[in-house]
């Protein structure tokens, strides 16, 4: 488990200070004391729980000690593996969809102090008319004019991962120096969309709006795998 906070000057998604500026790299290039601010790979808290367990089912065991053979080689001794994947969002950086800023990254201004409006992914995804962010806090600066918003939003972060992946696995031993393994593998096992983060330019049709995810759904997969 983690716990932390990371601030800086620079850091950036893409590491690209020429040519094509992204959104998180400076406004001002010739002062970046004013880019201090929350880290773009900023995550407040992860954790990462991995387990392994012998479940108490078969011959001999906790549950159906006295099971027979047949029924024992079907159901008993499967262990379950799990890897457990939590962490809260990374900042996100707004833009302006039409920017005029000579030479710099021009963001737009921020005009109300609640940017968030704590409405989650899940509902925004679902009604378009939603938002995580109160569009109507942010306001185009002017022509040649440098922005008041930071380079990321510290209250303002992407969709968190919430991820459970799962192994049940059972051995046979053939001979005393073979074995035979055979496991099914179920990623993602609770199916759990993680949404993109909401469009990020300032008077585009998407500003705002949440229209996609960036993980995969569930998938499983099955093995045998032969020892000697």
């Amino acid at each position: 488990y983690t716990f932390a906070k990371a601030t800086y000057d620079s850091a950036a998604g893409r590491n690209a200070f020429s040519g094509n500026l992204q959104f998180d790299n400076p406004q001002v290039l010739d002062n970046l004391k004013v880019e201090h601010g929350i880290s773009a790979n900023d995550a407040t808290q992860r954790m990462v729980l991995a387990t392994i367990v012998d479940l108490p089912v078969g011959r001999g065991l906790w549950i159906g000690k006295d099971m027979n053979r047949a029924l024992d080689a079907a159901v008993g001794g499967w262990a379950l593996s799990t890897i457990l994947t939590f962490q809260t969002g990374t900042p996100i950086s707004l833009g302006l969809n039409a920017p005029k800023l000579a030479d710099g990254n021009q963001r737009p201004n921020v005009t109300c102090p609640q940017v968030s409006t704590g409405i989650s992914y899940h509902q925004a995804a679902a009604n378009p008319l939603l938002s995580v962010f109160n569009t109507t806090c942010f306001a185009d600066p002017g022509d040649q004019v440098a922005g008041n918003a930071p380079r990321y939003f510290s209250n303002l972060r992407s969709d968190g991962v919430h991820n459970m992946d799962i192994s049940l696995s059972k051995e046979f031993s053939v001979r005393e120096s073979m074995k035979l393994q055979i496991r099914g593998e179920f990623f993602n096992f609770t199916n759990t969309p993680r949404f993109g983060i909401p469009g990020t330019l300032l008077d585009s049709t998407t500003f705002g709006k949440v229209l996609n995810t960036i993980n995969t759904p569930r998938h499983i997969q099955f093995g045998v795998r032969f020892q000697f």
